[in-house]
């Protein structure tokens, strides 16, 4: 059974922690975001100067939406974002808006 889960993703490890982010979102019209997930969601980052990042269901950066917005993220299973080794970079978005 999938379970609702409000801003957080349930079971969700992260073992990297990022820098302060930066973000300017506006959405003028309706906004809903959720994310659904029956079984594990993991995001790691192992070594040196290495970064591990991922979104579910979320606006990450400068993101200008004009109507409604609705990101729904219905997991099964298992997702797993990994970044191993020296500066290495792993970058995983489901059901997002993002700017670079």
């Amino acid at each position: 059974m999938l379970k609702s889960v409000s801003c957080a993703v349930a079971l969700l490890m992260s073992f990297a922690i990022a820098g302060t982010a930066s973000a300017e979102i506006t959405i003028k019209g309706k906004n809903d975001q959720q994310t659904r997930v029956d079984g594990a969601v993991t995001n790691i980052a192992i070594g040196s100067e290495t970064e591990a990042e991922q979104n579910l269901s979320s606006n990450v950066g400068t993101v200008s939406i004009g109507g409604d917005n609705k990101q729904v993220t219905e997991i099964e299973g298992a997702v797993t974002n990994i970044a191993i080794g020296s500066k290495s970079k792993a970058m995983q978005n489901i059901s997002s808006n993002r700017s670079l």
